[in-house]
């Protein structure tokens, strides 16, 4: 870097520190602010808030069966918001009260705490983090971890009363979280469209994604601190994140100069991003015809919303600005004239994408460059947002989901349980049924083939048996004769005999009466009806029946 842009930049960081952030006023009061220390037994100012114990909020619940908490004095831990931590060697649960639903920042801290090695490792203590529908962290650890510390930030949309962050240890070992942060978010904020690249399409239903911050830069500014954001965020500077080194230029003005819009204000970035960019003018190279490209490694696996923050304060007029602006090989936005977007210079802008990573590559690139069409030589550019998008799976982490990662609870277990025995219960009965019906029907098809001696009536069958047993003869039609007869019912009897009508009487013998019948099929029949009054001749009586059969 020259000495001109050093200086330049130092200069920013003096108007930053007394012309910028002592004229804003937090204007965005978030109606859910939950900041958490984890651990700690007493309140922890953080970057100008205010961070309190776990145990102490009344709007959230900590379940878990085993955690306990660890405290350091050790002057090599990073920040006051890592000297202490909540430890789980089982799964745990914070749920919070969500009073307005919609996006919210969920922000992790993550610092390995030395604690006795007998009891546990942190460095080497794998974290899974997720939420109701979301993986936040997937078997992350600090081992293969270049930082010293880890700071996570989503936005998750909720849409119900409640947030549910769930820690869950892996492989007998133990999670841990140092702070957590759960905070509204302004709905104007974050679109749920933006436009999609190669091929370019709008793309809408946004929220229904979770979001990870992976990168957000103050071009040719200083870095923003939370303190100095009215939604907390944290803005770095670009320098390190260009492709060539002294290719652009940084700029900036008093930030009391930007003016804000009723669409976007300071929730959408504060004024020092505004106030300062990266230009192209006298940059220090040989050939103009150049882009200005800034390089992100990012995980090729995912998609990315990018949103690109404008403002002209480099112009003395309206209309003297026109460039292109590239996301990889694609033109985002060709021939950009801020004037005409804004109808003022000072005013910010800014423009929302929809990328991967770049063909074949586990990077993503931003550039701006001239248009060819115009006679302007320069191009600029403000502020630059990346965010992972949740992938199908609704992860941000690797490619597995909730309900993969997190174990069955022991009440929900016996609800499955239940619903297996109430389903095996209930094919058995289905089952038993239906084998009951089958027999039933088989045993009324058996009776109807094999037939059986008629009787007129119960009584008439009470007698006839008696009389079998004094006689000592047999009391039924034999089985050979009975496979060549036809049964009827009495029911049919009747019927045939219009109920042994009189007038139908052919003769009287010793052991009844005869009548004439006609089957309902119209066949001729004689029906021999015993006489119920007398036992005698009974057997005689089957006898008789029993040979006509066989005629």
């Amino acid at each position: 870097m020259n000495v001109g842009k050093w200086l330049s930049l130092v200069l920013a960081v003096i108007l930053f520190e007394f012309l910028g952030y002592r004229r804003i006023h937090a204007s965005f009061t978030p109606t859910d602010n939950y900041l958490i220390v984890c651990g700690s037994s007493q309140n922890v100012t953080f970057q100008g808030r205010t961070f309190v114990p776990d145990f102490l909020h009344s709007s959230i619940s900590l379940k878990t069966k085993r955690s306990y908490y660890v405290a350091s004095s050790n002057s090599s831990v990073p920040s006051s918001i890592f000297r202490s931590a909540r430890i789980f060697s089982s799964i745990a649960a914070y749920k919070f009260d969500i009073k307005q639903r919609g996006r919210h920042w969920v922000r992790l801290y993550f610092f390995p705490v030395a604690v006795p090695k007998s009891v546990h490792n942190l460095i080497s203590a794998p974290i899974t983090v997720v939420t109701d529908g979301f993986v936040l962290l997937n078997n992350f650890t600090f081992e293969n971890y270049n930082g010293s510390f880890l700071f996570k930030e989503f936005a998750i949309n909720v849409t119900s009363g409640t947030l549910t962050l769930t820690f869950v240890p892996w492989n007998d070992s133990v999670s841990f979280v140092n702070a957590i942060e759960v905070v509204s978010i302004p709905a104007s904020v974050l679109p749920d469209q933006a436009l999609a690249l190669n091929p370019s399409t709008p793309i809408s239903g946004l929220s229904e994604f979770g979001m990870e911050t992976v990168y957000r830069l103050n071009m040719g500014g200083p870095l923003i601190s939370a303190q100095n954001d009215t939604l907390g965020r944290t803005w770095e500077n670009d320098t390190k994140y260009l492709r060539v080194n002294g290719s652009a230029l940084n700029v900036s003005i008093d930030p009391a100069s930007i003016k804000y819009t009723d669409s976007i204000t300071e929730e959408t970035a504060p004024n020092w991003v505004y106030a300062t960019a990266e230009t192209m003018g006298g940059a220090n190279v040989s050939n103009m015809n150049f882009n200005v490209t800034w390089v992100f490694p990012v995980n090729p696996n995912f998609r990315y919303f990018v949103r690109a923050h404008f403002c002209d304060i480099l112009s003395q007029s309206l209309y003297a600005l026109v460039f292109n602006l590239y996301i990889n090989d694609d033109i985002a936005a060709a021939s950009l004239e801020l004037s005409t977007l804004t109808s003022n210079l000072n005013v910010p802008y800014y423009m929302d994408f929809i990328s991967s990573s770049s063909a074949g590559s586990d990077t993503l690139t931003v550039s701006i460059g001239l248009d060819s069409v115009t006679d302007i030589t320069n191009a600029t550019l403000s502020g630059l947002e990346i965010m992972k998008i949740s992938n199908v799976a609704g992860s941000l982490d690797g490619i597995s989901s909730v309900k993969n990662l997190l174990p069955l609870s022991s009440s929900k277990k016996n609800k499955i349980w239940i619903i297996i025995g109430s389903l095996v219960g209930a094919v058995i009965a289905v089952a038993f049924i239906g084998f009951c019906c089958c027999c039933l029907l088989m045993r009324k098809s058996k009776t109807n083939h094999q037939g059986h001696p008629l009787h007129g009536n119960s009584q008439t069958m009470t007698k006839m048996s008696m009389a079998s047993k004094k006689s000592g003869t047999a009391s039924c039609i034999s089985s050979a004769s009975l496979s060549f007869a036809r049964s009827f019912t009495f029911q049919e009897i009747l019927d045939a005999t219009n109920k042994f009508d009189d007038s139908l009487l052919l003769g009287v013998g010793g052991f009844g009466r005869v009548y004439r019948g006609m089957l309902e099929d119209g066949t001729n029949c004689a029906v021999k009806r015993g006489n119920s009054r007398s036992e005698q001749g009974l057997a005689e009586f089957m006898t008789e029946i029993e040979m006509l059969s066989k005629v």
